[in-house]
C-alpha cells in the first residue's frame, strides 16, 4: 500500500514539474509577444518601447503625444472608410449619415480615430478624456462608453463592427470600406 501511494506521490510530482515547466515556456512566450507588439508600435507610431505596468501612465501620455506629433496639422475628417469623424463639427457619420452620440463618447471615438488601426489602451482613453488625474473616475467606466458607442455604431451600420477588442491591451478602430464598394466586392 505504502509503495503504490509513493508511486503515486512522484507521478503528481512529475506532472506537476512538466505543467510548471509548460507554464514558464508560456510565460515566456507572452513576453516576447507583448515586446514584438511594442516594437511594431514603435515602428508604427513611434511609441515607447517598454510599456510596463508601473509606468502606463507615462506610457500612455508619450503615445497620445507621438500620435499628435506624428500628423502635425489633424486632419479635419478622420477615417476614410464607412466612418468619418469630423472634427470641425465634431459630427459622425456613416456612409454620409450623421449619427447622434454623447460628447464622451465622440472623444472615445476621436482617439481611436486618430490611432485608427492601433491598439488604444484604457489608460489612454482616461488621459484623452479626463485631463485631470484627480478627475478621473473608475477605469471600468471606458467600457461603458465602448460598449454604448458600438451598440449605436452596430444599429447605424446595419450590424458592421467598427470597434475591436484585443485582450489584455485595449481596442482598436478599423476602417470599412464604403458601403458601393463593399458591395461590388460581396
Amino acid at each position: 500500500m505504502d509503495d503504490n501511494l509513493s508511486a503515486r506521490l512522484v507521478e503528481v510530482e512529475a506532472m506537476l514539474d512538466r505543467s510548471r515547466r509548460r507554464f514558464e515556456e508560456g510565460a515566456k512566450l507572452v513576453e516576447e509577444a507583448h515586446k514584438a507588439v511594442s516594437e511594431l508600435q514603435q515602428q508604427l507610431i513611434g511609441a515607447p518601447m517598454s510599456s510596463g505596468g508601473d509606468d502606463g501612465d507615462e506610457v500612455a501620455s508619450r503615445l497620445l503625444s507621438a500620435l499628435r506629433a506624428s500628423g502635425g496639422e489633424m486632419p479635419a475628417t478622420l477615417c476614410g472608410g464607412r466612418l468619418a469623424v469630423d472634427q470641425v463639427q465634431r459630427l459622425i457619420r456613416i456612409d454620409g449619415h450623421p449619427i447622434a452620440i454623447t460628447e464622451m463618447e465622440y472623444r472615445v471615438l476621436e482617439l481611436l480615430a486618430f490611432a485608427r488601426n492601433n491598439v488604444v489602451t484604457r489608460t489612454m482613453l482616461l488621459k484623452h478624456l479626463y485631463r485631470r488625474a484627480d478627475d478621473q473616475p473608475q477605469p471600468k467606466i471606458i467600457d461603458v462608453f465602448i460598449s454604448k458607442l458600438r451598440k449605436k455604431l452596430r444599429m447605424a451600420s446595419n450590424g458592421h463592427e467598427f470597434v475591436e477588442t484585443i485582450p489584455q491591451r485595449g481596442w482598436i478602430l478599423r476602417d470599412l470600406e464604403p458601403a458601393a464598394s463593399a458591395t461590388a466586392t460581396a
